[in-house]
């Protein structure tokens, strides 16, 4: 991963031309698609970030998307709120593909009167896009944890 790392290494230059910029902030953006949709509670926004035929990485290796996102969903609803945080971006654009690693930081409350009051986790997800006639798509993806804090115990009075 190192190596993919250093692609993205200074000096920063601007983007060649509009068009890129324009790439370059479509493919930012479906990260920030996907949280929006799991944090409203959203199945369809969420899943409205990857292409039809997407694959994601899971426990048992690489499995469909619809698969993968089912259960990401169901373990956020199981939460009283989830807010998600994309923040650095980093993106390589080579023509109709796309990669793009993005830095996220996921807040997941509990309701009240559980042991812990929330668990947040820093994770980093990696997603292959590429370019459809409609825009552009996540086609696969990968998250790596970065970290978790699981919250003190609840206060009780």
């Amino acid at each position: 991963m190192k190596e993919q790392a250093r692609k993205w290494a200074g000096p920063a230059v601007p983007p060649g031309s509009l068009a890129e910029l324009a790439d370059h902030h479509a493919i930012g953006r479906l990260a920030r698609i996907y949280a929006l949709g799991m944090d409203m509670r959203d199945y369809d926004l969420a899943r409205s970030a990857f292409a039809p035929d997407a694959m994601a990485a899971g426990k048992q290796g690489m499995e469909p998307i619809d698969q993968n996102l089912q259960f990401t969903y169901g373990v956020a609803s199981s939460f009283h709120a989830t807010q998600h945080v994309i923040s650095n971006q980093y993106i390589e654009l080579n023509g109709d593909e796309a990669l793009v690693w993005s830095y996220g930081v996921a807040h997941h409350k509990v309701a009240p009167g559980e042991q812990r009051d929330e668990i947040i986790a820093g994770v980093h997800y990696r997603d292959r896009c590429r370019r459809f006639a409609q825009g552009w798509l996540i086609v696969e993806r990968s998250v790596a944890n970065q970290w978790v804090d699981i919250g003190s115990p609840q206060r009780r009075s």
